[in-house]
């Protein structure tokens, strides 16, 4: 499944659109929750972490939905510990690192 997303992904402008449109606007929404919970105002907190697709769930097998909002909301170039890793270590650490530090505590 996975590989026809891929191919779909590079071939399809308008299905690309839409993915990365989504996965953005998950990214923008759990990195503002990030903030909000940080500076201490919970009431600003949307419910994007309730609605984000689970890790490994069907859908998310079937869209990779939750690996590219991950590689948004913890980017290479603003966490240098993932600096030097290959891709894919890098895509399972921070798709863990969402679930742990995202959309588990909000």
């Amino acid at each position: 499944m996975a590989k026809k997303l891929l191919e779909r992904y590079k071939r399809d402008g308008d299905f690309r659109f839409l993915h990365d449109a989504v996965s953005g606007h998950f990214a923008h929404c759990l990195t503002a929750d990030l903030d909000f919970q940080k500076s201490g105002e919970i009431n600003r907190i949307s419910l994007a972490a309730k609605w984000c697709p689970s890790l490994d769930s069907s859908f998310d097998l079937v869209t990779l939905l939750c690996e590219s909002i991950a590689k948004r909301v913890f980017p290479r170039d603003r966490f240098p510990e993932y600096e030097g890793v290959e891709e894919a270590p890098y895509a399972y650490r921070v798709r863990d690192r969402l679930r742990k530090d995202a959309l588990v505590p909000l």
